[in-house]
């Protein structure tokens, strides 16, 4: 019935009163008013964070209130009718990129991720064969196909979800923040990728890094925290933000040396291969670089999560194979990638120690009795750097701190390191976030072909 109306239909997307409460929590995201997405729109999705963009996206796919529970109100309707009465394989021809890639892998292979949704379409083994050629081809991931989905970087998987919903040749797609965990060459890669789809898809993006986008939306949508929603012009668009940069500090003593690091995961294929790299008291180190060039390693090795290595990490002049890993760790900290990974409590008002006060500097202080695992991606990783905060380190080594930020929250995340700087603490930053990298560092470090290397701005 759908198909025989998608050529009746220009509009595709009828949204009325829309709005969600998610268990447990005391408020409703909501959109107000009527608003229609049309076939061929590429429609740019911003707003504060905790709007409900995510949510949204969610709703547009289908997944609310039958996957995702929840009390929904108001309409969604796809060509004129309710998602929630569409067939299995008419919400196959809506593709969704989620914000977090490890929420979409469910195979051991990179080969057999790719292979997964065609199979479950009954395609032909030749088929698919000759699709996962085409795809691992135009987007440069042949070396990854037979890898260990675990072994893959964020990025990485970010490029292997996306791939996933191309193969399935979707009319519409959704995506949520896909140059995230995307290095600036992979990111402007997949821009270009996203051109080639552009004219043939109907596109909703929610994306912080508005600069990728400049040229190709057509439309601009920002949602207030009320609900309210406006349609800007594109021409009122800040595309590229500059941010206030912290005041170099003379750093202190040396407190963290690492000398002719090597690791492997496999052997004969080298991550990292003679690392030098000092760290002052108050000094603010970032490293940038491609995805998979072992940023996230280097900081798994700094703290002892992983522990075979050959060189040395010297912390405060002793080297950390002789110190007790419990006596170490009240000194160290590493916000991990992932933001649930921090998460042991059901009350994030419990994951701080009850300090209303960082909740109030990040923005959660409406989220105290919310459970963390309920939150949106961006304000996980906000409680995630609140639990860092919250405790007393002296070095703090953060991966990608500003993933599903908007420019408010990046600011107060640049406020609270600059802070917590002047208090005497010590930071390592893997980021791909230039203009942010640039805001907060003391030095800009990049990690290339296994080799670190200091840069100039």
């Amino acid at each position: 019935m759908i198909g025989s109306r998608m050529k009746q239909y220009e509009v595709i997307y009828f949204l009325k009163d829309f709005s969600f409460k998610y268990p447990y929590s005391d408020s409703s995201i909501t959109w107000k008013g009527s608003y229609s997405i049309k076939k061929g729109d590429i429609l740019l999705l911003s707003g504060e964070s905790g709007s409900g963009k995510s949510t949204l996206l969610y709703a547009l796919k289908g997944l609310i209130p039958e996957t995702i529970f929840g009390k929904m109100t108001g309409d969604v309707k796809f060509y004129g009718q309710d998602l929630s009465k569409l067939s299995q394989s008419n919400l196959m021809k809506i593709g969704f990129l989620f914000q977090n890639p490890n929420a979409q892998m469910v195979n051991k292979t990179v080969r057999q991720e790719l292979a997964f949704g065609l199979e479950n379409l009954r395609e032909k083994p030749s088929i698919i064969k000759d699709k996962i050629k085409f795809y691992s081809q135009k987007f440069e991931i042949e070396n990854l196909l037979d890898r260990n989905i675990l072994e893959l970087s964020g990025g990485e998987k970010q490029k292997i979800a996306l791939i996933s919903i191309l193969l399935m040749e979707p009319e519409v797609i959704l995506f949520d923040e896909p140059t995230a965990f995307l290095d600036p060459s992979s990111a402007k890669h997949f821009v270009e990728v996203f051109q080639k789809i552009v004219t043939s898809k109907t596109i909703v993006i929610i994306e912080h890094n508005l600069n990728y986008l400049k040229n190709y939306v057509n439309r601009f949508i920002f949602i207030k925290k009320n609900g309210e929603i406006r349609e800007k012009k594109l021409s009122e668009i800040e595309w590229q933000h500059s941010f206030p940069e912290i005041n170099i500090s003379t750093p202190g003593q040396n407190i963290l040396r690492i000398n002719k690091l090597f690791f492997s995961y496999k052997k004969n294929f080298p991550v990292l291969e003679n690392i030098d790299l000092t760290l002052q008291k108050g000094e603010i180190i970032s490293i940038i670089g491609n995805n998979g060039s072992g940023k996230t390693t280097l900081l798994k090795l700094i703290t002892g999560v992983l522990r075979k290595y050959s060189g040395d990490i010297i912390f405060k002049g002793k080297n950390i194979k002789e110190i007790n890993y419990k006596t170490y760790y009240k000194n160290i900290s590493l916000l991990f990638q992932n933001p649930e990974n921090h998460f042991i409590f059901n009350h994030v008002i419990d994951e701080v120690n009850r300090n209303n006060e960082v909740l109030q500097f990040t923005g959660l202080e409406f989220f105290k009795k919310r459970n963390p695992f309920t939150l949106s991606e961006g304000e996980k990783r906000r409680l995630s750097l609140a639990i860092l905060w919250n405790l007393d380190r002296e070095v703090f080594l953060l991966d990608e701190p500003t993933f599903g930020q908007d420019i408010l929250n990046k600011e107060r995340l640049i406020s609270m390191i600059e802070k917590m700087r002047n208090q005497g603490k010590s930071f390592i930053i893997a980021s791909h976030d230039l203009p942010f990298v640039k805001a907060v560092s003391s030095r800009i470090m990049k990690l290339k072909n296994g080799k670190l290397e200091e840069i100039n701005g």
